[in-house]
C-alpha cells in the first residue's frame, strides 16, 4: 500500500523486498531492492555507503534465488570392487542424510566408474560411484531411465559410443 501511496520513495521498495524475503520470494526481493537502489541513487544518491548496501542487498536477493532454483546434488562415494549392490544401498542413505531436500528421487549410477572433479582431492586410480539426488522426482526418473537404458548396437559404429 505504501507504493502506491508514494512509488517515489525508495524506502517503500524497500519494505517491500524485507517483505519479499521474508516470504522467501528471492527475485521479487532482488527486483524491489533494485527499484529501491535506482530511485535513492535518483533521489537523494548524496550518500554513496547507503547506495552501495541496496546493490549489496539486492545482489544477495539474486544470488539466493539462484541457489533456490538448484534442481539436483551430487554425492561421489568411493567405490572399490565389492558387493556392487550394498555399495549402492549405502551411498543412497548417506546421500539422503546429508542432502534432505533433494529425495524426491535419488539415483545412484550403477557403473561405479566415476572419478572426481578436476579441482578436489582424490587418489589416483580411485573409482566413485556417483549419486544424484533430485528436488523433482520426474527430471529424477528420465535421467536414470536416459543413463540405463540400452542402446542399440549398430555394426561398424565404435566401442566407445556402446554403453
Amino acid at each position: 500500500r505504501s507504493i502506491i501511496e508514494n512509488p517515489s520513495h525508495f524506502c517503500n521498495h524497500l519494505r517491500q523486498a524485507a517483505c519479499f524475503r521474508c516470504l522467501h520470494r528471492y527475485s521479487e526481493a532482488a527486483r524491489s531492492a533494485m527499484v529501491a537502489q535506482c530511485l535513492y541513487v535518483l533521489a537523494e544518491g548524496a550518500r554513496l555507503q547507503t547506495s552501495d548496501l541496496l546493490q549489496l542487498y539486492w545482489q544477495a536477493m539474486t544470488q539466493e534465488a539462484l541457489s533456490g532454483e538448484i534442481s539436483f546434488s551430487v554425492l561421489y562415494t568411493p567405490f572399490e570392487k565389492e558387493d556392487k549392490a550394498d555399495k549402492i544401498k549405502e551411498a543412497n542413505k548417506t546421500f539422503s542424510e546429508r542432502h534432505p531436500e533433494y529425495v524426491q528421487h535419488i539415483f545412484t549410477d550403477p557403473h561405479g566408474i566415476h572419478l572426481l572433479p578436476e579441482k578436489a582431492e582424490s587418489h589416483p586410480g580411485q573409482q566413485y560411484l556417483l549419486t544424484l539426488g533430485f528436488r523433482n522426482k520426474e527430471i529424477g526418473k528420465t535421467l536414470e531411465k536416459f543413463v540405463t537404458q540400452k542402446l542399440p548396437i549398430f555394426p561398424g559404429m565404435p566401442t566407445c559410443l556402446r554403453t
